[in-house]
């Protein structure tokens, strides 16, 4: 696959979007240490070995590349933000992270799938099986998973693939496996060490981002955030996968991570309180990720509304006072070119706002 060189301009932001299913966290990944209230929230779900922020904010000490892109110039973290959707429930949460649109199952396409149509943008990546509704539109979106079939020998290829191609369904993969077996490639298919995990699959997106012919945009999709239960454990663990998946991906992009930009998605926060489990359960304010050395600045955003009682939305949730679509938004209007007016009317429901003008 042809690849920047060094001081070559490429023609498109690369953006890479990860999917944080099950509701993450803010106050744990992000927590306002500035706020008295805290303390008293989460006895048991303040981590050690907080990393420093501007004071106010600390992050959690799994999040070690953030950190470091933050003190970089090249992390902006937002927080009390969310999607103005209160009902808690995982699918229609999901269904309007993807789709950018507050009603739940009203659309067959996503936001990102409506960017790339109409900004005319080459083909999407998604690193899962299968295409995930936010990518999903009148573009080709392709997905990359390794499977157990890259253990056949290439005979065993030879044999298969004018089937697929006879296919209408299976004529892409047909074309695909065959060009990466030409160029003696196998990025597609299983290697010796390799597994489907979040950081595997970020370096792998990163080969095809940072190719001159490759796609421009990649979904990864992570799961494992709903810890109603030992959440300092396990939410600890889904921060660092992340984490690492980021400093991968940011490796991997070389001199081409200087016009990328990668945002974190999910549906909703949790509780401001912790449950007698040492979890928490589905609430609403969360914060979100945007990474990338295409960021004119890096920084902190958050209207925060505070964690008294009477702060909280219906006395139990981090208010959200950052409608999330109006990044998302300002992030497509940016890495796709598309003016703002044309993404509220095309691609996202939401106002545009000069907040994040200063960013991207």
């Amino acid at each position: 696959m042809p690849e920047l060189a060094l001081g070559q301009e490429p023609q498109e932001t690369r953006l890479l979007v990860i999917l944080l299913r099950g509701g993450m966290d803010g106050l744990f990944a992000m927590p306002p240490v500035g706020d008295k209230s805290l303390q008293g929230l989460r006895r048991n779900l303040r981590p050690d070995g907080l990393q420093k922020l501007d004071g106010f904010f600390a992050l959690h000490p799994a999040l070690k590349n953030i950190h470091g892109s933050y003190h970089e110039g090249q992390a902006l973290l937002v927080h009390s933000t969310s999607l103005p959707y209160t009902g808690r429930s995982h699918l229609e949460g999901q269904d309007i992270m993807e789709s950018g649109i507050m009603r739940p199952y009203a659309s067959a396409s996503g936001w990102l799938g409506k960017a790339l149509e109409v900004s005319g943008l080459s083909a999407a990546v998604a690193m899962s099986l299968p295409v995930p509704l936010i990518l999903r539109g009148k573009r080709y979106a392709g997905t990359h998973y390794p499977t157990w079939i890259s253990n056949m020998p290439k005979e065993a290829y030879q044999k298969i693939l004018p089937i697929w191609a006879a296919d209408s369904d299976l004529a892409d993969f047909s074309g695909q496996f065959s060009a990466e077996l030409t160029k003696r490639m196998l990025p597609n298919l299983r290697v010796p060490g390799q597994d489907n995990s979040i950081v595997d699959l970020a370096k792998s997106a990163a080969i095809r981002l940072r190719g001159l012919d490759g796609p421009r945009v990649a979904v990864l999709d992570h799961v494992g955030f709903d810890t109603h239960a030992s959440q300092p454990g396990q939410h600890s663990d889904r921060l660092r996968e992340v984490d690492d998946a980021i400093g991968t991906f940011k490796q991997a992009m070389g001199p081409v991570w200087k016009d990328t930009l990668v945002v974190t998605l999910t549906e909703f926060g949790r509780t401001a309180a912790e449950n007698g489990s040492w979890g928490t359960d589905h609430g609403w304010g969360t914060s979100i990720f945007v990474l990338g050395g295409k960021l004119k600045k890096g920084g902190i955003v958050a209207d925060w509304p505070g964690l008294k009682k009477n702060a909280l939305f219906e006395g139990r949730d981090l208010k959200a006072t950052l409608d999330a679509r109006t990044l998302y938004g300002a992030i497509v209007s940016s890495a796709f070119k598309i003016d703002a007016e044309q993404v509220r009317k095309e691609i996202l429901e939401y106002e545009p706002s000069s907040k994040f003008d200063a960013y991207f």
